[in-house]
């Protein structure tokens, strides 16, 4: 019986995640990149251990299904107002992910990535005052 409605199942919840799968797809890249990062800091650091490492599996498992719940509340509550629910949940997650990224980044090298941006964008405002 099983057999039976399993291809069903599995083809409606493809069909049910199909709008937000690059969404996932983003978020699910970021977490592994911050966590691959993650792993080398805790390396150069003498601080890896695989409670840190389980931690960050459960809080991109959490991501993922957030993700799916706020579809569920875009999908049945939102829907007919066009409220756009999924992609202020993932731009707030990138947010997240790339600063912790960035503290990974600059922990192993010992440089900020982002400080010739923040020195451009304050010279431009320094410039237009």
């Amino acid at each position: 019986m099983t057999e039976k409605y399993l291809p069903i199942i599995v083809a409606g919840i493809v069909a049910y995640l199909a709008p937000i799968y690059t969404s996932l797809l983003f978020v699910g890249s970021l977490v592994m990149f911050d966590w691959i990062t993650g792993m080398i800091k805790g390396s150069k650091q003498g601080k890896f251990n695989s409670r840190s490492m389980i931690k960050k599996f459960y809080t991109g498992s959490a991501y993922l299904v957030a993700l799916m719940m706020v579809r569920a509340c875009e999908v049945y509550f939102a829907s007919e107002a066009n409220i756009p629910l999924v992609k202020p949940l993932v731009a707030i997650i990138a947010l997240s992910e790339l600063q912790s990224m960035r503290e990974n980044i600059e922990a192993i090298t010992g440089t900020d990535i982002l400080k010739g941006v923040f020195n451009f964008l304050q010279r431009k405002s320094d410039e237009n005052n």
